[in-house]
C-alpha cells in the first residue's frame, strides 16, 4: 500500500467522477472532476410493466409465449405496456421474468438493431418456478429491444425500473468537486519545516521533540465561492499512545480571534497505514475576502507519518 511516497506522484479517486489528483514538492495542487459529454446517467422510475405475454395477464403487443428459436422485439421508449419512457433514453433497467417454460432454455436482450449477441439473461430448466433477473440493455436507435428464447416456449415478462440517458454537461450535470491537495512538506511549526524526508526510502516523518506531542500548521488557499465537503487523511499510526490529528479552520482577515473549526479527521485503534476521511463537516461556502484557511495537524512524532491530505470542495 503506497500511502507514504508523497513526493511527486499522482492519484486518482472517484468522487461522483474520476478526478486526478497531483501532489508535488510544490504544496498545494488543485484538480477539478468533470463529466464528459455523451456520458450517460440512470434515472430510476416507479416500475412499470412493459410486456407479459401470458394470456390470462396480457400487458404489451404480445399475448403468446415465445417459441423455441423466436425473437420478439418490443418497442419501449414512448407510451408502451404500462410505461412511459422518454424517447432520448439510451438504454433501461428492466427485472426480466421467465414463467412456464417447456424445455431448458435461456433467453437473451438486446438492442434491436444490432447483432444477436452470443449470451443469455436468464437460463432455466423445463418445469422450473418463475425465473426472474436483474437486466440491464441498451436500446436500438428507434427505442426497441429484442428477446430471443433458444427452445420449447416460455412467457416473458419485463418490469422497467429505470432508464439511462444523456447527461447535459452545460446544465443539470451533477456538479463537479475540486480536490485540494497538500503536501505533508507544507506544514511548519514557527516557520521551520516539521518533516523529515528520506530520498532512499519516500519515507516522510515528524521531526521528533523528545516525548512531545508534535503540532504543525500549513496555510491553504481554496477556490472561492466553492462549498467544503470532506476532508481526507493519508497517514502511518505508528504510535500506541497518541493519535494523528489534523484539522481545518478558517480564520477571519486582520483578526486575532479564536479560529473556527470546520472539519476534522482522526487516527483511531491500531497502528498501522490509514486512511481517514472527515465524517462531520460543516460545508461552508469559501469566502476569500472575509476568511483565511488552514491545517492544523497534531501528534506527530518519528514513528507517526502524514503523507497528505485533500480537501474536497464543489
Amino acid at each position: 500500500m503506497d500511502r507514504i511516497s508523497g513526493l511527486g506522484r499522482a492519484r486518482w479517486a472517484a468522487i461522483g467522477a474520476a478526478v486526478a489528483v497531483t501532489v508535488g514538492a510544490g504544496g498545494l495542487v488543485i484538480a477539478h472532476a468533470t463529466n464528459t459529454p455523451g456520458s450517460t446517467g440512470f434515472v430510476p422510475i416507479t416500475p412499470c410493466r412493459l410486456i407479459d405475454t401470458r394470456a390470462e395477464s396480457t400487458v404489451g403487443a404480445r399475448n403468446v409465449p415465445l417459441g423455441g428459436g423466436e425473437t420478439f422485439t418490443a418497442q419501449v421508449t414512448g407510451t408502451n405496456g404500462n410505461c412511459t419512457i422518454p424517447g432520448g433514453a439510451s438504454g433501461v433497467a428492466m427485472n426480466v421474468t421467465t414463467v412456464n417454460g417447456t424445455a431448458s432454455s435461456f433467453l437473451t436482450a438486446w438492442p434491436a438493431d444490432a447483432p444477436q449477441p452470443t449470451a443469455s439473461n436468464l437460463n432455466w430448466v423445463a418445469g422450473s418456478p418463475p425465473t426472474p433477473n436483474k437486466v440491464d440493455v441498451k436500446l436500438s436507435s428507434a427505442g426497441k429491444v429484442s428477446f430471443f428464447n433458444s427452445a420449447g416456449s416460455v412467457d416473458v415478462i419485463a418490469d422497467v425500473v429505470g432508464f439511462y440517458d444523456a447527461i447535459d454537461v452545460t446544465a443539470g450535470a451533477p456538479a463537479a468537486v475540486t480536490r485540494v491537495g497538500v503536501d505533508a512538506n507544507a506544514f511548519t511549526s514557527d516557520g521551520q519545516s516539521m518533516i523529515n524526508h528520506s530520498a532512499e526510502s519516500g519515507i516522510v516523518s515528524a521531526v521528533s521533540a523528545g516525548f512531545f506531542i508534535l503540532c504543525a500548521d500549513a496555510s491553504v488557499e481554496l477556490p472561492g465561492g466553492s462549498k467544503v465537503t470532506a476532508m481526507t487523511a493519508d497517514v502511518r499510526d505508528g504510535s500506541t499512545d497518541n493519535d494523528v490529528v489534523v484539522k481545518l479552520r478558517r480564520n477571519i482577515h486582520g483578526t486575532a480571534a479564536a479560529s473556527e473549526l470546520m472539519a476534522t479527521v482522526a487516527t483511531t485503534g491500531a497502528p498501522g497505514d490509514v486512511t481517514v476521511t472527515s465524517k462531520s463537516i460543516i460545508g461552508a461556502v469559501v469566502d476569500n475576502n472575509q476568511y483565511t484557511y488552514s491545517l492544523e495537524v497534531c501528534g506527530l512524532r518519528n514513528e507517526n507519518v502524514l503523507s497528505d491530505v485533500f480537501i474536497d470542495l464543489t
